[in-house]
């Protein structure tokens, strides 16, 4: 086994071990706080937690789906309209600016167009949250797919086209198969990331229904006990829940990766 692939193996393992120890630190502290069914079903309706845990979800998964589509779109734009290319490089500048950075411009600028609009809707604070990571994430997921796109062969693509292939015969034919398994990562990455977060919630997000990431933050610190050990419960929940959306995605796109090996080996 070459080197490569010892890394590539032992990376995973690594984060699985640190995973199940991170699970049972965290198991084990709740027990010692005296962890209660009773008492975490009691403060879960009180907090409304499950309530956070949806719309947390639903929010996350939009983002997420509106990230990836108009990303997939502005790639594959790239390709017929080369002249477009040097002005979408540029997105990479978004990397330099922080979340929360993005976030804080996004508040600016609303905080002026409010006294306008007139009363405050609380779908503004879900509206400025999805706003916000779309122009974080956009950018993120064309330089993750820009190096596939280049690598597929245009004469598969002027196959389809001559059989009278459309835009989504080519996509579903020729596209998706060679992008599913990055498909499948940004999916994980880009839910898990913004399903958890806390700063950008916290800033242009709503006090109620709050995100799930500001839920954990103030439950894990506050004084009350029961609220720590219900806090710990659904950190639980959410990262067997991710693990096991992860697992799915990555054993269905099992099929795809021949063409991302091929790529590497070539290089």
């Amino acid at each position: 086994m070459s080197i490569r692939k010892s890394i590539a193996w032992s990376i995973p393992l690594l984060l699985g071990f640190v995973s199940i120890f991170a699970v049972a630190m965290l198991l084990w502290k709740m027990n010692m706080l005296g962890a209660n069914w009773h008492e975490i079903i009691e403060v879960s309706k009180q907090k409304r937690i499950m309530g956070s845990v949806l719309y947390s979800l639903v929010v996350s998964v939009v983002a997420t789906a509106l990230s990836i589509s108009i990303g997939v779109m502005i790639v594959r734009q790239s390709l017929l309209n080369p002249s477009v290319t040097k002005a979408i490089t540029r997105l990479n500048i978004s990397f330099y600016y922080p979340h929360f950075i993005v976030a804080l411009y996004v508040y600016l600028l609303f905080s002026f167009i409010y006294p306008y609009i007139g009363e405050y809707h609380k779908i503004y604070g879900t509206f400025e949250i999805v706003l916000t990571y779309l122009l974080k994430e956009i950018p993120f997921v064309v330089f993750y797919l820009m190096t596939t796109y280049r690598k597929m062969e245009t004469a598969e693509m002027d196959v389809v086209r001559l059989s009278g292939g459309g835009t989504w015969r080519l996509f579903t034919t020729v596209e998706f198969p060679k992008i599913a398994p990055q498909l499948a990562e940004l999916w994980i990455i880009l839910v898990s990331f913004i399903w958890t977060a806390y700063e950008i919630p916290s800033l242009v997000g709503n006090s109620f229904p709050a995100f799930l990431g500001v839920v954990f933050y103030q439950g894990y610190y506050a004084t009350d006990v029961s609220v720590q050990v219900t806090t710990m419960f659904w950190m639980l929940v959410t990262s067997f829940f991710l693990l096991l959306v992860a697992c799915v995605l990555f054993l269905s796109v099992q099929k795809y990766r021949h063409f991302l090996r091929e790529g590497s080996e070539q290089t």
